[in-house]
């Protein structure tokens, strides 16, 4: 990160590190679309400018946006938050640790302590142990729940860097894979395809749902990430797909993803459901005919009974 900074000096004083905007997106899981949309519309980043023209961010916008993404994270809406200086967001992400579960002490020291032992094997075999030990349902429902918010949380603080959190979803994914991999082959109906749209490169969501619907014997397949609406068409004909859910994290814009939701159902027959999941959606008004926003694992697993019951099946 330091090495990417521009650094302004007079005499012998070193004024603060700037971050250029790729560092800025990869500190802070905002993409670079998403931050000039915000600074258009709210005057949130106000990046300076280097020599050559570029945006270039001081640290305390990057302590904000961080705290900005975790609360829409937590489905805040961004114009809601803002224009809030970072006390007061400190403040809402307080109350909101508060309302949610509490996290258990142990798993937190635990969890962090396999993060900052800087040895993946370690962090991997404490994650694998409790995948053992709780069963698959339970380490997604129960275990990552408080996991994801306990990085999260430690991240904004400051208390991990940015590679300590893109570990931890890596090893978490590489062990949900390999679960999945051991489950019987599906035999129920609905066919779901997975995926993300293009630019969206974050996957954990739609790997905890297809182990969570392949525990409830759904043939659901993950087809990974940056999936583009014609890709999706031609697999869907193919595969002879009942529905599409496609998720979009906190760093997706929201404009974008009903928009890319609205060409998908330009695209595919009324037959095939499409279903939107992710933080993204949870920041807009907008609605789309024919298009079910689900937000979270549960309403997902609800919708597919639904889906069963509409179509006889089970």
């Amino acid at each position: 990160m330091i090495a990417e900074a521009t650094r302004a000096k007079s005499g012998a004083q070193e004024e603060p590190v700037l971050l250029p905007i790729n560092a800025v997106e990869r500190e802070t899981g905002v993409s670079k679309e998403l931050l000039r949309m915000w600074e258009r519309r709210y005057g949130f980043p106000a990046p300076q400018r280097d020599a050559q023209g570029d945006r270039i961010y001081p640290m305390e916008q990057i302590t904000k946006l961080r705290l900005l993404r975790r609360l829409i994270d937590n489905g805040f809406r961004p114009g809601k938050i803002m224009a809030h200086e970072i006390p007061e967001l400190e403040r809402l992400m307080r109350a909101q640790s508060k309302a949610g579960q509490e996290v258990p002490k142990d798993l937190e020291v635990e969890l962090l302590q396999a993060l900052r032992s800087r040895d993946h094997q370690q962090l991997r075999d404490y994650l694998s142990h409790q995948l053992i030990k709780m069963g698959l349902q339970s380490f997604i429902l129960d275990f990552l729940q408080h996991a994801n918010t306990i990085v999260g949380d430690a991240w904004v603080r400051g208390q991990l860097e940015v590679h300590e959190e893109h570990l931890f979803t890596e090893q978490v994914q590489g062990l949900v894979r390999q679960a999945i991999g051991n489950l019987r082959e599906p035999t129920q109906a609905p066919r779901i395809l997975l995926t993300t749209p293009p630019e969206e490169t974050h996957t954990l969501g739609i790997l905890m749902v297809e182990a969570l619907l392949r525990l409830d014997n759904v043939d659901a397949v993950c087809y990974g990430a940056q999936m583009p609406v014609r890709d999706i068409a031609q697999a869907v004909t193919r595969h002879k797909m009942n529905i599409v859910a496609v998720s979009f994290s906190a760093s997706y814009p929201a404009s974008n993803a009903v928009n890319f939701l609205e060409e998908l159902r330009f695209k595919l027959p009324l037959a095939v459901d499409i279903w939107g999941g992710g933080a993204a959606l949870r920041s807009t008004r907008r609605s789309i005919e024919a298009v079910s926003f689900l937000h979270d694992l549960s309403a997902m697993r609800q919708a597919v009974l639904g889906w069963r019951r509409v179509h006889g099946v089970g």
